[in-house]
């Protein structure tokens, strides 16, 4: 195997690792991982003058449309999301976090947060900083070989 085979297998065995951690220990426990992740991303991407719609939720996870909408039917279901309907572009349809859906939000998210705080003691702030940069660079990579859908 090449070098650049190896590093490839080593960068995807850590990388499974690591999402395998993530997706299987059930770090928030009234929410999906999906949900979870769709929910915060409306919190730290959605603003009053660029709201986010179902398709910018579907290039920012990855999730194909069909599951995209199921975890938007529960999420509004459970009155954490709204959808509306754009006043500018009457096709497009803006989804935004409930007041109910931040807390609940907020809610699961200390218990991460808690999780966070104790894995950056043990590897120093630093170290978190440069593996979150690195990541940061492998998926914009990633991004520019594999397109997100609907690029």
């Amino acid at each position: 195997m090449t070098d650049i085979g190896y590093a490839g297998e080593q960068l995807l065995d850590a990388w499974l690792n690591l999402t395998s951690t993530l997706w299987n220990t059930r770090i928030v426990s009234s929410l999906s991982y999906n949900e979870a992740h769709v929910m915060g991303i409306l919190l730290r991407c959605s603003t009053k003058e660029a709201p986010m719609t179902a398709t910018d939720l579907i290039r920012r996870t990855r999730l194909l449309k069909s599951q995209m909408n199921k975890i938007l039917t529960r999420l509004e279901a459970l009155g954490f999301i709204t959808r509306v309907r754009s006043m500018q572009d009457k096709r497009m349809i803006h989804v935004l976090l409930t007041e109910a859906g931040k807390t609940a939000y907020l809610k699961e998210h200390k218990g991460v947060e808690a999780i966070l705080d104790q894995l950056v003691s043990r590897i120093g702030a630093d170290h978190a900083l440069s593996v979150a940069r690195d990541l940061c660079e492998i998926t914009d990579e990633l991004d520019s070989i594999v397109p997100p859908p609907g690029r």
